[in-house]
C-alpha cells in the first residue's frame, strides 16, 4: 500500500503502535463508497457501530490523486494522528484506490484513533 502500517509505526518510535484490525476492515468498507456514491454520516456510524460503541473513534478519509508516493505519505503524516500519546491509542489504517482512464488514480486512505469507553 502507499501508506503503510510501518510507515506510520517509524513515526511513532518512541511508542508502541498498536493496530484495530477490526476498524480497519470497516473502515474499507466506507472508501469505496466515497469515491461512487455518497455515503451520509448516518450511514458511517452504521457501519462503524460496533466500533464506536466500544471505542471513542477521531479520525477521518483523505482523498488525493496519485502522483508519488511519497506525497501521499507526506500528506498523511501532516495529519498528525500518529503523534497521539495516550498509552492506550490503537490506531486503524485503510486505503482504496479507483482507477479512472488515462491512469488516473483516485486514493482514499481513511486513518483513526481508537481510546476503549470504560
Amino acid at each position: 500500500a502507499v501508506v503503510s502500517t510501518q510507515s506510520t509505526g517509524e513515526w511513532r518510535e518512541r511508542h508502541v503502535t498498536r493496530w484495530n484490525r477490526h476498524c480497519r476492515v470497516l473502515m474499507k468498507q466506507i472508501l469505496p463508497r466515497l469515491e461512487t456514491e455518497s455515503i451520509t454520516e448516518d450511514e458511517e456510524r452504521a457501519i462503524l457501530g460496533e466500533i464506536l460503541s466500544s471505542h471513542n473513534v477521531t479520525g477521518f478519509p483523505i482523498n488525493t490523486r496519485y502522483t508519488d508516493a511519497s506525497t501521499i505519505v507526506e500528506s498523511v503524516f501532516s495529519t498528525n494522528v500518529h503523534a497521539a500519546e495516550d498509552p492506550a491509542v490503537e490506531f486503524a489504517l485503510s486505503v482504496y484506490i479507483h482507477p479512472y482512464p488515462n491512469n488516473v488514480l483516485s486514493v482514499w486512505i481513511y486513518i483513526a484513533t481508537l481510546l476503549k469507553k470504560y
